[in-house]
């Protein structure tokens, strides 16, 4: 059974940090030594927990429907707004930025029952990752996204096996599944690889 209290770090503004709830004054990053590892100092929101803890929640509602039923619901509605991204693209940190976070946003939406047909972020969001596909079916998304702040595709405009699949993944979770031609990334690669 779920403990008496939620063991997320839950913050206010709409997300779910990784250690403690968000807060922690922006300035003390200026005390960040390190040019790789951007807000370690100060805790923020993070799509891949706040998606992973809506999924995490919606599955215990099945095991256990009748337990804190009302806390748990009221917890899956306000962080399925995900409110932070209310304006912009999700980045993740955990991975290359905007495929990454929009295949976990696109996961804990679909969780709390957003779908393409009755959401806008889901809209947004499916509609971003399909702009993006490339003309062979796949997408590709440089590092250098993380560092820029703004989607950057792969020199040549190359596809990448991985982020092809979460992106796929998120689409499905979308329900928008179809694209500008079909996504034979994946198999090609299988087969060209001898897999």
């Amino acid at each position: 059974m779920m403990p008496s209290t939620f063991c997320f770090p839950y913050s206010k503004n709409g997300g779910i940090s990784a250690w403690e709830p968000a807060g922690t004054s922006k300035w003390l990053e200026l005390l960040n030594p390190s040019e790789l590892f951007e807000d370690v100092f100060s805790e923020q929101q993070y799509v891949e927990c706040t998606a992973s803890a809506i999924n995490a929640l919606v599955l215990f509602k099945k095991l256990h429907p009748g337990h804190r039923k009302q806390e748990i619901e009221n917890f899956i509605r306000m962080y399925s707004t995900f409110k932070k991204y209310k304006d912009q693209m999700v980045h993740g940190n955990w991975g290359i930025w905007f495929t990454y976070a929009t295949w976990f946003a696109l996961r804990g939406l679909a969780a709390a029952g957003k779908t393409y047909q009755n959401c806008l972020a889901v809209r947004k969001a499916a509609n971003f990752l399909l702009k993006l596909q490339l003309d062979d079916g796949g997408w590709g998304e440089s590092y250098i996204s993380c560092l820029a702040k703004k989607f950057t595709p792969l020199e040549g405009n190359r596809c990448n096996l991985v982020q092809t699949a979460w992106t796929l993944m998120g689409r499905i979770h979308s329900g928008l599944v179809s694209g500008k031609r079909p996504n034979t990334v994946m198999i090609e690669d299988k087969f060209n690889n001898g897999g």
